[in-house]
């Protein structure tokens, strides 16, 4: 960020300095002026009388000119002692804000300063600690989940397992009550068993362990598909699902045809659950030589302003759709959104309560993966 002169510290010391060395010259002046006026004007000729005040303004010139040659290399000293440090601090705190912890300010004075890069270094080292420990609850929490979705998908299978044995007959008949009760019972493990699904996929985002299959694929006949199989589901919610294809031919694009179900899926399932009955959900395709952009909108509650920047966060739930369905888990936008920026793509959305909202996912036409970067900070070192 780049200062206006007029509020560097150097300008500020340049015209304090200027002032407390004119101010004892202006009153010198005035009282020379005045003892001439005085003393010295009836006394001497008028010549002698200009030689005397010709003296006095070389002198008081040269005083002045001393002046500034004194404050501006005073000045330049004492700003440069204080705002190179300063600068220093600066560049270590935007680092810090930016995210980069690994912040070390060597500290070779022994003034207010250098008591001030000391607390600074203090203050880094506390936030890297806290920064490491948050890292190891969350993966600590990440591998319980893990552990116990995976200990529960054996049971969980088997009961699913059961259900379409005794549903089949393959045990005998099922009296009509008791096949209602099962039914239900299929349907709350199905739930269950998505949520594992979620619970697993959303650990292997965060250990780095979500892997994908690029492939070339036709989005086109991609969407077509996906939306076919999503309309049973929504037509049980009383909801029309609708396909809008302002293409033609197919849409080749290299990626991950599971991951992407799995993606436009949850926004499409979504978008479904919240819209009230007899509403519209609407998936269009759009395409160019640049880009391709999936839309899904829907006339349903829409997401509360308070709530729009935590939609894409792991386990969060808006609460005005929590009123509306209680079913989700609040893995299907977090995993939804990773699997699209997996794909070199991005994702957003409009949202206005009570009117409705549209997704948004744009993915490179004829773009191909790139490696995942690790981001790494050298240590930031400097003397102050």
């Amino acid at each position: 960020m780049k200062l206006k002169i007029r509020h560097t510290l150097f300008f500020r010391f340049f015209w304090t300095l200027v002032l407390l060395g004119v101010m004892p010259m202006a009153i010198s002046a005035f009282f020379l002026v005045a003892t001439y006026q005085s003393r010295i004007a009836d006394k001497v000729s008028s010549g002698v009388a200009d030689e005397l005040l010709r003296n006095a303004s070389i002198q008081f010139f040269l005083i002045f000119l001393f002046v500034l040659i004194i404050a501006t290399f005073s000045a330049f000293i004492v700003s440069r002692n204080i705002s190179r440090p300063l600068r220093t601090l600066t560049e270590a705190a935007r680092l810090i804000g930016e995210g980069n912890l690994n912040i070390q300010i060597k500290v070779s004075r022994r003034d207010e300063i250098g008591n001030l890069g000391s607390f600074f270094n203090e203050m880094a080292g506390n936030l890297k600690e806290v920064q490491e420990r948050q890292a190891e609850i969350s993966r600590l929490k990440s591998e319980f989940i893990t552990v116990a979705a995976h200990q529960l998908r054996t049971p969980l299978s088997i009961m699913k397992w059961s259900h379409h044995t005794i549903l089949d007959g393959d045990v005998g008949k099922v009296p009509i009550k008791q096949r209602e009760l099962i039914e239900k019972a299929e349907v709350a493990n199905e739930s269950m068993i998505r949520l594992v699904h979620n619970l697993l996929d959303a650990a292997r985002i965060e250990e780095g362990r979500f892997g994908y299959k690029f492939d070339s694929m036709d989005v086109r006949a991609f969407l077509h598909e996906l939306v076919d199989e999503k309309k049973i589901f929504a037509e049980n919610k009383n909801t029309k699902l609708e396909l809008k294809d302002s293409t033609s031919g197919p849409v080749e694009i290299s990626g991950d045809k599971e991951r992407l179900a799995m993606a436009v899926g949850n926004i499409i399932d979504n978008a479904v659950r919240y819209t009230p009955p007899n509403g519209t959900v609407s998936v269009s395709l759009e395409y160019d030589d640049a880009k391709l952009r999936i839309t899904i909108h829907d006339n349903g509650a829409g997401i509360p302003q308070k709530d729009q920047e935590k939609l894409f966060t792991k386990f969060y739930r808006a609460q005005s759709t929590m009123h509306v369905e209680t079913e989700g888990t609040g893995l299907g936008l977090f995993i939804a959104k990773n699997v699209v920026e997996g794909h070199n793509g991005s994702i957003w959305f409009e949202s206005h309560e009570g009117q409705g909202t549209s997704f948004f996912i744009s993915l490179p036409a004829k773009g191909s993966l790139q490696a995942a970067v690790n981001k790494s900070y050298d240590t930031f070192v400097k003397n102050i």
